[in-house]
């Protein structure tokens, strides 16, 4: 099996590399810089393994694995101290197979201002790069959903929940939930503007599309914590299509996992 490692830039992720590094070529794996690898690792914590997906490009014939060098290890749930086990685990394919799925976003515009398409395992977020209050049109299926008056709109997947959704008091989804979220960001409510203040949950089947009412040169999107400005808007359509296979310890349970990274 050839793999490709991925690690943050900092002395303990480091260092963990370059042990993991040395186990896997003793027990026979072959590593690769290249795109031939069956599996990708991060070394480091969320944060590195949300930008290994990305750099991936959310390849679906790859597999993914996390060793966890930082500090919360929602997504990276395999210690940096269980190496020998995760070795061990992958010479015998003990693993569970977690399927995550992820965000296929279009961003239509009056321009080529950026590349139209991006992915993202957590959330997109649309806002004002200003502060200003943004007025959206969201539809699901070209069915208008409502207007909204407000800081923006934060559009989920199950994983994402626990994310920027979770602070903006969003509900928690279980991942293998078959749908996608949408929560408001500080929606305006008075006389003149009513809004919805609670999350919309709507099956992943959907496409959902946002649309800016007037015309504003100054929204910013959001895509799992990369900023891209635009310009001259038109529209963001969102749809869940595919997953990612990522490897998990054989006695991995989300519920758990929530339990002591969230609730404990």
């Amino acid at each position: 099996m050839k793999i490709r490692l991925f690690s943050k830039n900092n002395e303990i992720s480091e260092t963990t590399r370059n042990e993991l590094e040395e186990k896997l070529v003793s027990n026979g794996y072959e590593l690769s810089n290249k795109d031939d690898y069956e599996l990708a690792i991060s070394v480091g914590g969320d944060g590195k393994f949300i930008s290994m997906l990305h750099e991936c490009d959310f390849d679906t014939t790859k597999r993914y694995a996390a060793i966890n060098t930082g500090n919360l290890g929602y997504l990276t749930t395999t210690n940096k101290d269980d190496l020998s086990s995760f070795i061990q685990d992958l010479n015998t394919n003990s693993f569970i197979v977690e399927k995550l799925k992820f965000l296929d976003i279009r961003i239509n515009t009056n321009d080529e201002y950026n590349e139209t398409t991006y992915k993202a395992i957590n959330e997109i977020s649309i806002r004002n790069t200003l502060l200003k209050t943004l007025y959206l049109s969201v539809f699901i299926n070209n069915n208008m959903l409502y207007k909204l008056s407000g800081d923006g709109i934060n559009v989920c997947t199950p994983t994402g929940s626990t994310a920027y959704n979770m602070s903006l008091g969003g509900t928690i989804l279980d991942n293998d939930s078959n749908v996608v979220e949408l929560t408001p960001i500080a929606p305006i409510n008075n006389n003149i503007n009513k809004n919805i203040s609670n999350s919309y949950i709507t099956s992943d089947k959907n496409r959902i599309i946002i649309k800016p009412i007037n015309k504003d040169n100054s929204i910013s999107i959001i895509v799992d914590g990369k900023m891209i400005p635009i310009k001259d808007l038109i529209s963001v359509e969102i749809t869940i299509n595919n997953s990612i296979s990522v490897l998990r310890d054989i006695d991995y349970n989300s519920i758990i996992n929530i339990n002591n990274k969230i609730y404990k």
